[in-house]
């Protein structure tokens, strides 16, 4: 008898790109739940491979409410994220509010990360330093 995984509902794929690690998650529709896990599996590979800065680009139609966004952006600290530099773009421009209230529950837990519309000027920040 074998256990198998339930099947995920989005698409989570990682790329090692110079200076940073770029995740791409692609799905659709976001509630809190696809949210967590797959911020759960950036964690995981960020922890495996020791990685200090990442790209995450989120394509996931619908969005998710207030409140979901301050639980899954008041979790990050406890999945491992500290210490890490996350550079986070979604591609649904009519998120851009709830992403950064998302922003700064993050930052005001002690993470280091920042929202962008822009890929090019996410990664210009992420590599900065």
């Amino acid at each position: 008898m074998s256990i198998e995984e339930p099947a995920k509902s989005y698409n989570l794929t990682f790329e090692e790109r110079e200076g940073y690690l770029f995740a791409g998650v692609t799905g659709e529709a976001d509630n809190i739940e696809i949210s967590s896990q797959y911020w759960k599996e950036i964690a995981d590979k960020c922890k495996t491979d020791a990685i200090k800065k990442v790209l995450i680009v989120e394509d996931l139609p619908g969005g998710a409410s207030m409140t979901d966004v301050y639980e899954v952006a008041s979790a990050l600290p406890q999945l491992g994220f500290f210490g890490i530099k996350i550079a986070f773009v979604d591609a649904h421009l009519d998120q851009q509010d709830v992403n950064e209230f998302g922003e700064l529950v993050a930052v005001n837990r002690g993470l280091y990360g920042k929202i962008f519309n822009d890929v090019s000027e996410a990664e210009k920040w992420l590599l900065a330093d």
